[in-house]
This record gives structure tokens, C-alpha cells and sequence, in this order.
């Protein structure tokens, strides 16, 4: 792929072992897989985790380049005795490397030390941008922020509201389907398809939107004819994507859902925070019962995130030097037969409320499912695919002002879109919302 630009960035090549690629919280598992059956589970992850993202960036290679690789593969692959097809011939290639390189301790030591998912942060920009002096001047700022949107949390929209969703009969048999999920050597869960579809379905949230312009209304993600990606409201749509963390000796499932907007539309010429493409990315964490633990949610610039833990459960306090986290409220308990109503504000997209309805009321406009992976791959409007996001995992054209005021804080064009795996949600400390130890640390019992 050298050379084409169509780099996935979201994992990790492992330094030593390019057929293999790590994410943070599988890195997170290196100093676990003592046993060989752990060892072949982490392995296996990173192997699924490479294929993944090259079957994406193979899907964006230019025609030409593409037939080009498949036409040298073809003959050599034959010789080999491998399979010609080029996915599937990567894969036995992966498998021979595999157990020619990892029958050993070494090599297995080797690569544990390699697998390494580095932080979203800049430190040399944090060096030069006296980030000490400038975390003091922010903290304050940002809990005056909290508590700014604290106080008007839960109230009534000034303006008119509209509503989305995925068709859901409620959580009805939800609990019973997370807790037959199995779960792999390493007790990561692994749901199929449909136990994802079921779960994905009984927790998805209603989006209620404030709506003043059409840049409030949700839509699927495509690519213009400058290759720009744009939010068409004319097919409204929600991505989906599976996750997991750790929370003590439990390795928990999650449900991401992410709705993308035309922009956040700016209030003047100089304006820090507006621009092209914004959204929401609300998350369900399930707890070992099968019960929600927690719900927090990010715009997918990283900004704003926002923790509303259940009962029993509240957030910790958080040492005098490091970001406070924003939880206005408790999220509401709700019935089989309720469903979550997520309401955000008209142009910014902040949140606004939380409530659990059993009846929504009013029309609700029907959003389409769609899978996270699709984002990687979006047809090009001349033919082709290309992914929605660049290399280093930005969407350039999201760029916002805000990115050079908050630049001594090494979070890479603040303000712009990015892709999973890349979010930065702090400014003072280095946090991420795909951290396996975040919900861990961020949550205590009452």
C-alpha cells in the first residue's frame, strides 16, 4: 500500500511483524497470554485486527494498483502452493508466519514487547507549547464549561425537536442474549451477527434533535466529487460499531452508535468551533449481568465526552492536576419496554437531555443500521472506494480554528473529525475513548 494513501489508522502495525496490527486494548493483553491458549487467542486477534484494515485499504487501492498486485500475487502464490485470491492468500501467508515465528518463547516475548498501541498525543507539541503553564490556564476553563452546561442539562428545548431511531421493540430478552455471549481465551466476548443485531437493536438510543437548519439533520456519510466526505440527509442513517473494555478481571461488551451531521454551523466569520461535519457517538457499556454499567458519549472530533454512570455507581473524584469528567446526571433506570431518548442541541450538537420514554411520542424519523466499517470504504463518486478518513486518521476537510489555540496541548487538529481508534478526549493528561482501563478508572461504587 506504500505510497497510495490509503493507510487505515485505526490500529497499529506491530514494529517486527507487519502481517500483524494492535490496538489499545489488545495491547492491553500482552503480559497475559502466558499460556499457549491465551497466547493463540491474542495472536489471532492481532492477525483478524491486520486483516481487517488491509481488506479496507486494498478495497481504496486504485484500480490499476490493485490488478497490479493481484496479478503478481496470482503466480507466485500458485508456485507456493497458497491460494491465488489475494485476501485469502494473505491469510495462509499470515498463518504460515505464524507458526514458522511463534513456536518459540523468544519471538512470542519479542512480539509482546512490540505490541505496543502509541498514545493520540503530540509530546514535542506539548514541549514547545509550554504545556505546563498552559494545562493551568485550561482546567479552569473547561470545569466553568461543565458547569455551564451542567446547569441547563434536562431542560426543555427552546426549539423545535425532531426525532430518529432504529426500529426497537425495547430490551425485551436483552439481558438473556448478552449473557449467553461466549467469550474467547482471553474472555473477550464474542457475539455472532445476529446476537450482535439483537443487542444492538434492544439499546439503541433515540436521537431527539433540536432543529433549526438542515445541519441538524443526521445522514449517512458519501463521498463528493472532490472526494470530500458529506453527510446526506436525505438517507439518515446510524453507524454501528462492537467494542470491549476491561473492568477488573471482567472483560466487558459495548455498543456504539454514531450519527454524523452536515456541519456545525458557524456564527460568524471567526468562529473557532464550526465547520464542515460534526456528530455524536453515544456508547452502551454492559455490565457482567448483562445490565447497562454505564453510557458516556464523544462528538467524533474526541470533544466533549461525557460520563452518565447507572445506580450503584458514580464517578470518581479526579486528582487536582487531571481533566474533571463531565456527568451531569445519573442515567434515568428504564423498563424492558422503555427506550433511551438522547437529546441534543440545534447547530452545536452538545448534549442536552436524558430521558427513558416508554412510548416516544410524536413521528420518529427511521435511520438506517449501518456497520462502522463501511466509513473505511465509501464508493467514489467517478468508481472506486476510498475511505472517508486520511491516513493519519483525520477527515482534513473537518478542520476547525480551535486546532491552533489548542495546539500546545498535543491533540492533533483539535476540532476535526477522526477515525475510531484515534480519539484524544482530554486536554489536560492524555485520555482515550477507546482506553480498556478508562470506565475503570473514571468509576466507583456508591
Amino acid at each position: 500500500m506504500a505510497g497510495a494513501d490509503v493507510e487505515d489508522a485505526g490500529a497499529k502495525r506491530i514494529e517486527g511483524f507487519p502481517w500483524l496490527r494492535v490496538t489499545r486494548p489488545l495491547a492491553s493483553f500482552a503480559d497475559e497470554t502466558d499460556s499457549d491458549r491465551r497466547f493463540e487467542a491474542w495472536l489471532g486477534r492481532l492477525g483478524e485486527t491486520a486483516a481487517d484494515a488491509r481488506r479496507h485499504e486494498l478495497a481504496n487501492l486504485p484500480q490499476a494498483r490493485r490488478e497490479g498486485l493481484t496479478d503478481t500475487w496470482a503466480p507466485a502464490a500458485a508456485e507456493a502452493g497458497l491460494p491465488t485470491g489475494l485476501e485469502s492468500g494473505l491469510a495462509a501467508c499470515r498463518e504460515h508466519l505464524n507458526r514458522d515465528t511463534f513456536a518459540g518463547e523468544a519471538a512470542r516475548e519479542r512480539l509482546r514487547e512490540a505490541a505496543v498501541a502509541p498514545d493520540e498525543y503530540i509530546t514535542w507539541q506539548r514541549v514547545v507549547g509550554f504545556y505546563p503553564i498552559a494545562r493551568l490556564v485550561a482546567r479552569p476553563q473547561i470545569v466553568d464549561y461543565q458547569a455551564e452546561r451542567d446547569a441547563v442539562f434536562g431542560e426543555p428545548a427552546d426549539e423545535p425537536v425532531r426525532r430518529y431511531a432504529v426500529d426497537s421493540e425495547g430490551r425485551r430478552d436483552a439481558v438473556e442474549t448478552a449473557r449467553a455471549v461466549e467469550r474467547d481465551a482471553l474472555g473477550i466476548p464474542a457475539p455472532t451477527r445476529s446476537e450482535a443485531a439483537r443487542l444492538f437493536d434492544a439499546h439503541a438510543p433515540v436521537w431527539e434533535i433540536s432543529t433549526t437548519s438542515d445541519s441538524d439533520h443526521p445522514g449517512a456519510l458519501r463521498l463528493t466529487d472532490g472526494e470530500r466526505p458529506a453527510a446526506d440527509t436525505n438517507r439518515p442513517a446510524e453507524y454501528r460499531r462492537l467494542s470491549w473494555t476491561r473492568f477488573g478481571d471482567e472483560v466487558l461488551l459495548q455498543l456504539n452508535y454514531m450519527i454524523w451531521f452536515p456541519e456545525r454551523p458557524k456564527e460568524g466569520a471567526i468562529d473557532m468551533y464550526g465547520g464542515h461535519l460534526d456528530g455524536l457517538i453515544w456508547r452502551v457499556t454492559l455490565g457482567p449481568d448483562g445490565e447497562p454499567l454505564a453510557y458516556d458519549s464523544i462528538h467524533p472530533c474526541g470533544c466533549y465526552y461525557t460520563l452518565f454512570p447507572t445506580d450503584g455507581w458514580r464517578v470518581a473524584d479526579m486528582p487536582g492536576d487531571a481533566e474533571p469528567v463531565a456527568s451531569p446526571v445519573r442515567a434515568p433506570d428504564y423498563s424492558a419496554d422503555e427506550r433511551l431518548v438522547v437529546r441534543a442541541d440545534s447547530a452545536t450538537h452538545y448534549l442536552a437531555g436524558l430521558e427513558s420514554v416508554e412510548r416516544p411520542a410524536g413521528d420518529i424519523t427511521a435511520l438506517a443500521p449501518l456497520p462502522f466499517g463501511q466509513l473505511r470504504s465509501l464508493s467514489r463518486p467517478d468508481g472506486g472506494n476510498a475511505s472517508a478518513f486520511a491516513p493519519d486518521g483525520l477527515i482534513p476537510s473537518s478542520a476547525r480554528l480551535e486546532r491552533f489555540f489548542f495546539w500546545p496541548f498535543g491533540v492533533p487538529s483539535a476540532g476535526a473529525m477522526r477515525q475510531w481508534g484515534t480519539h484524544a478526549i482530554a486536554f489536560v493528561g492524555r485520555r482515550h475513548f477507546d482506553d480498556p482501563r478508562l470506565l475503570e478508572r473514571l468509576l466507583e461504587p456508591e
